[in-house]
C-alpha cells in the first residue's frame, strides 16, 4: 500500500478498477492491494499463477481454497491435439502449477515471506502425485492446500502440503508435496 494509503502495484499506485482479475475475485477473502502486491513481486508472472478466485485463507489451520476456471487459456491444455478418444482436458502439468502457486501463498500469508524482502522458494519434493481422473474443460476446479508440517527459521521455511482437487465433487487430483523458502540465499 502506498504512504497515503491508495493500493500499490509493482511500485505504482493503482485505482480499484486496476487490480488484477485474481484481487477483485478474492476482495472478500484477501484484500485487493495485498494479493496485488504478492503477484506484482513474485516469482512467476501474473500469467502462470493458475488461480482465478482464493475463496478461503484459514491462518487458523493453515488451509487456503481457490478456484481454478477450466475454461480459461491454459498453457498446456490450449496446445492439446483433441480427437475423440483425447478430449480437451487439464493437463497435468497444469495441476503440478497450481499446487506451487497454492504453496507459495502459504508462505506469503501465513509465513511472511516476501519476494521483495528477499525471499524465494521451490518446491523441492512431490511425495505423492495422483491423477484421479481426466478434469475436463467447463465446470471449474476447487484447489484446497493444507499444510501437514513444518519447519520455521529466520531465513529458511520448509512445508510439507496435501493438496486436493476436485470437479463437480469429484477428485481430480490429490498431492504430497514439499517446498523450501529461503531468504537472502541464491537457490541452487
Amino acid at each position: 500500500m502506498a504512504s497515503d494509503g491508495r493500493p500499490w502495484k509493482a511500485g505504482r499506485v493503482v485505482s480499484a478498477s486496476e487490480h488484477s482479475n485474481l484481487a477483485q475475485r478474492s476482495r472478500s477473502i484477501v484484500p485487493p492491494e495485498e494479493l496485488d502486491r504478492f503477484l506484482a513481486t513474485f516469482l512467476y508472472s501474473p500469467e502462470a499463477v493458475l488461480l482465478d478466485e482464493i475463496t478461503a485463507l484459514d491462518r487458523e489451520q493453515a488451509r487456503i481454497e481457490a478456484l481454478l476456471e477450466t475454461t480459461r487459456p491454459l498453457p498446456f491444455s490450449s496446445c492439446q491435439r483433441v480427437s475423440p478418444i483425447h478430449p480437451r482436458h487439464i493437463a497435468g502439468p497444469e495441476f503440478v502449477m497450481a499446487t506451487g502457486s497454492l504453496g507459495c501463498l502459504h508462505a506469503y500469508f501465513f509465513h511472511g515471506c516476501r519476494w521483495h524482502e528477499g525471499w524465494a522458494g521451490f518446491g523441492n519434493r512431490i511425495h505423492r502425485a495422483d491423477f484421479k481422473r481426466l478434469a475436463t474443460i467447463g465446470p471449474p476446479i476447487t484447489l484446497e492446500s493444507r499444510e501437514t508440517r513444518k519447519r520455521i527459521g529466520d531465513s529458511r521455511v520448509v512445508l510439507r502440503y496435501a493438496f486436493e482437487f476436485r470437479q463437480a465433487g469429484e477428485p481430480v487430483y490429490v498431492g504430497d508435496q514439499s517446498a523450501m523458502f529461503v531468504k537472502g540465499r541464491l537457490l541452487g
